[in-house]
């Protein structure tokens, strides 16, 4: 397959006033009328032509796209187009989010909960509530995700809900504080965990050999996503089964041990249970973290085959095996260790493996870190969405909503992990997770009240999943509640956060709230733009460039 280069060029030219609008003030407009009217009689309501073209950029930003347009009957690829591919079905959705979330934590992180609950009941509890608030949250998202059918996820309902000031401010939080801090927290565990065999038990693998193999994996996953979805989803997919391999064994032998001898830790296990409602927010927190991803197939809903049917599918499936797994994991982990070998050990499940497994202790560190790959690769994939689609809007610089001849995000994806590599070299992560932690949750506050504010905003857009407005209440009061309690226990943190939102809109207000219309910019945009396109060989979306064999 290769693009008609001729051809390429005569669209491109003509493409220069939609990716630079600043240039040509009435092709723009003329340019944005049409598209309005194509996505107004798509919604099947007819509206009046905007007055301004201020008025009409905001109404093509709050206006989704039908399902129909979207691909939902059909579910067919890009041909015909440059775009991305519908490429995923029903599994590979699930397997996706599996292994987006079952990352590392259930075997590293897995003492976080218990350390603020204080005992054994209450954090098996809270292992089992965060998972049910999770699940709530994915009715939610289904809701937003078949009504707002774009890629990009809680970015585009954000947009779509407040506009474009708050959805900044969200594709500022995600990209360059959650998303990055992520992608280089995985590809450190993986350095660590890959590495840990080669030394013995008392000793941590030297930092430098961890960072370098952390460049290394975060290097090759963006090469693989770069050259074929298809080929990140099949990795993604072949990982499951390891890491099924190592869930399924810690459950079978602490099960075992229970049955054969039974663990003290389970009597009387709700003693020494904290009380103070921030202890036990902050413990929800550790919870919660542990289920982070489940939501990712929102931010590749262009790429999902059916998603009016698969994304509500995947993610109950997803959450409801990745609970009891979590449950049973854990009954595991307490009845092979006493609490406090768990509080005080840096990776529970390798310390369950020393205890458990004899001479095959030395592969659960390998578990670990292919473990780990399956959520570094299922992030790559879906987070580089959001810089695509934030390019898409106007708030990311345009050459970063370019796609490949083989109809994946190249810029996106090559910016994402420039950002995660930066991470791994000036910034303590771990000492983010839990501003990391606390932002995502407040954004989760704007999220689920956008859905209310959508609602009587917009009663008239098609809602192919409604969920029931008690359900998405009373989910909105649990985010607020665990916004509003770590407060007191972390002051710290949510100064953080708060000074990362006032950066975003000083950012804001200094370079997007007005365009830049002086000559020498938009000439070094465009020669920026084309240099892109001519290093990387790529181009913007379109449905009338073909691909040709």
């Amino acid at each position: 397959m290769h693009v008609d280069c001729r051809r390429m060029g005569r669209i491109l030219r003509t493409k220069e006033m939609e990716v630079f609008p600043a240039a040509t003030e009435r092709g723009a407009g003329d340019a944005g009328a049409r598209t309005g009217e194509k996505w107004a009689n798509a919604q099947g309501t007819p509206k009046e032509p905007p007055t301004s073209s201020e008025e009409r950029a905001r109404n093509l930003e709050e206006l989704p796209k039908s399902i129909t347009e979207s691909g939902e009957d059909d579910g067919k690829d890009c041909v015909g187009k440059v775009g991305m591919r519908r490429e995923l079905n029903l599994a590979d959705s699930i397997f996706l989010l599996i292994g987006i979330t079952s990352g590392s934590a259930i075997f590293i992180s897995a003492n976080g909960v218990l350390q603020y609950s204080g005992s054994v009941g209450l954090s098996l509890l809270v292992w089992a509530l965060s998972g049910l608030i999770s699940l709530v949250g994915a009715f939610v998202y289904t809701e937003l995700a078949t009504m707002i059918p774009s890629s990009g996820g809680a970015y585009s309902y954000v947009l779509a809900a407040y506009g474009r000031v708050a959805a900044f401010v969200y594709l500022w939080m995600s990209l360059f504080l959650e998303e990055a801090n992520m992608l280089a927290i995985d590809a450190l565990t993986f350095g660590t965990y890959v590495l840990q065999p080669f030394f013995p038990d008392s000793q941590t693998p030297p930092e430098i050999p961890v960072r370098l193999m952390a460049a290394v994996i975060i290097l090759f996953l963006a090469w693989l996503n770069i050259r074929s979805v298809k080929a990140s989803v099949v990795l993604q997919n072949v990982l499951m089964f390891p890491k099924f391999v190592i869930l399924g064994a810690i459950t079978i032998v602490g099960i075992y041990r229970l049955a054969t001898s039974p663990s003290s830790s389970f009597n009387d296990s709700f003693a020494n249970t904290f009380t103070g409602p921030a202890t036990i927010a902050t413990a929800f927190y550790q919870g919660l973290y542990t289920y982070n991803g489940w939501d990712n197939i929102t931010c590749v809903v262009e790429e999902v085959k059916k998603p009016t049917k698969t994304l509500l599918a995947a993610m109950s499936t997803a959450l409801i095996l990745l609970i009891t797994l979590y449950l049973l994991v854990n009954v595991a982990y307490f009845a092979v260790l006493e609490p406090g070998e768990i509080l005080f050990s840096p990776a529970v499940a390798v310390t369950f493996g020393r205890e458990s497994f004899g001479v095959m202790a030395w592969s659960v560190p390998v578990f670990v870190a292919v473990s780990t790959v399956g959520s570094l690769n299922g992030k790559t994939l879906t987070q580089s969405r959001v810089v695509f689609v934030g390019a898409r809007h106007g708030q990311l610089p345009a050459s970063l909503a370019l796609v490949g001849k083989r109809c994946t995000p190249v810029t996106a994806i090559i910016f994402m992990s420039a950002i995660a590599l930066l991470y791994l070299v000036t910034v303590d992560i771990f000492a983010l997770i839990n501003v990391v932690s606390f932002s995502s949750t407040l954004c989760q506050v704007g999220v689920i009240s956008g859905l209310l504010h959508l609602r009587r905003k917009r009663p008239n857009w098609e809602r192919p999943f409604k969920v029931w407005t008690v359900v998405a209440v009373g989910y909105l009061a649990v985010m607020v509640a665990l916004v509003v309690l770590p407060v007191l226990v972390e002051p710290v943190t949510v100064g953080i956060t708060l000074t990362l939102i006032f950066t975003a809109l000083m950012v804001y207000w200094l370079l997007l709230n007005r365009p830049i219309t002086a000559p020498a910019y938009l000439r070094g945009s465009r020669r920026f733009f084309r240099f892109v396109q001519i290093l990387l060989e790529v181009t913007p979306e379109s449905d009338d460039l073909r691909l040709v064999n």
